[in-house]
């Protein structure tokens, strides 16, 4: 007996299947709804990425210094890394897909980001003078986004 992806397998993508219920929905109903303040929480911190990757492909060479020196070596590996998952993150989002698992992504983008400011500039909590309040809350509200739609899924399932 073997487990697949074949039509009917636990793993089929067919109704109830594993991996459908593992993915999720692409979108949820109303995801544009802006009297849901998850949803405009939701696409400005996509719409926040934007700047951040644009910063990285303009000024590739300060990018690649900075991930050096925050000790993410390779360097080139981190810095397409970062533009790849932040792309991800303001598409997905800014208009509101795949979003439980997109908000995981984003609170890990954080994450990292928060790691790379520790170390190059030590721990100092205040935005303005460099530190981590800023990425610590988009990584929190990015993980609120991803519970919000996990629950929702969860409403529209029942």
């Amino acid at each position: 007996m073997s487990i697949g992806v074949s039509k009917g397998g636990p793993l089929a993508a067919g109704n109830g299947g594993f991996v459908r219920r593992l993915i999720g929905p692409v979108t949820l109903p109303n995801r544009f709804d802006l009297t849901d303040g998850m949803n405009v929480l939701r696409m400005v911190a996509g719409l926040w990425y934007l700047p951040h990757v644009y910063q990285k492909l303009s000024g590739i060479e300060g990018s690649l210094k900075f991930f050096a020196s925050a000790g993410l070596t390779p360097a080139p590996l981190f810095l397409g890394l970062a533009i790849v998952f932040e792309s991800l993150a303001f598409i997905g989002l800014t208009f509101g897909l795949f979003t439980r698992w997109i908000g995981l992504v984003s609170f890990g983008c954080m994450a990292v980001a928060a790691y790379a400011i520790l170390q190059t500039k030590g721990i100092n909590w205040y935005w303005a003078k460099g530190g981590e309040e800023y990425l610590a809350f988009w990584a929190f509200a990015s993980l609120a986004i991803a519970i919000d739609a996990w629950r929702k899924e969860q409403a529209l399932a029942k």
